[in-house]
């Protein structure tokens, strides 16, 4: 049997990281997913990935924020694709019709977009990452970051009634 060494971790560095990413995280995956009670569940995974990790980070720099976001992604992505998540029904969500005054929104007429427009967008006028970035955390090409920004804009547009 052989036993791992075992890892120490900085809890500082650990909180600190919580408390400065931890909105940024939640928004992310929630922009991803749009159910809170999804959300919350995710966002609790990543920092426990971050926790079980935190022996690849020395401080509280962008790298922490990227390497984030990359598993706040999968962890969106592997929970839209379970098995129980493709199956069911959200009641929930099924019960409550959107107010009239919230159809024109931002953050309303962004949920409706397709993920993939609405990531970039995320990513872009959110976070504030460079096409360069985008591609790279999306494992898109930087034209194909670039056409989905385009074509986000205009369907965003066309959401929320013209201008």
């Amino acid at each position: 049997m052989i036993l791992q060494e075992k890892k120490i971790v900085d809890h500082e560095l650990f909180t600190e990281i919580y408390q400065q990413y931890y909105k940024d995280i939640f928004r992310f995956i929630y922009s991803y997913i749009v159910n809170i009670k999804d959300t919350e569940d995710l966002v609790q995974q990543v920092f426990t990935k971050l926790y079980n990790h935190m022996y690849l980070f020395k401080n509280a720099d962008e790298n922490v924020k990227k390497w984030l976001f990359k598993v706040a992604m999968n962890e969106a992505k592997n929970n839209l694709n379970s098995y129980w998540k493709k199956h069911k029904i959200d009641c929930i969500e099924l019960e409550q019709e959107p107010a009239k005054e919230m159809e024109t929104d931002l953050a309303f007429c962004l949920k409706k977009l397709p993920k993939k427009y609405r990531l970039a967008l995320y990513f872009y006028y959110y976070e504030g990452y460079s096409i360069k970035e985008i591609a790279k955390i999306m494992k898109v090409t930087e034209s194909g970051i670039k056409t989905r920004l385009k074509r986000g804009k205009e369907k965003l547009k066309k959401e929320m009634g013209g201008d």
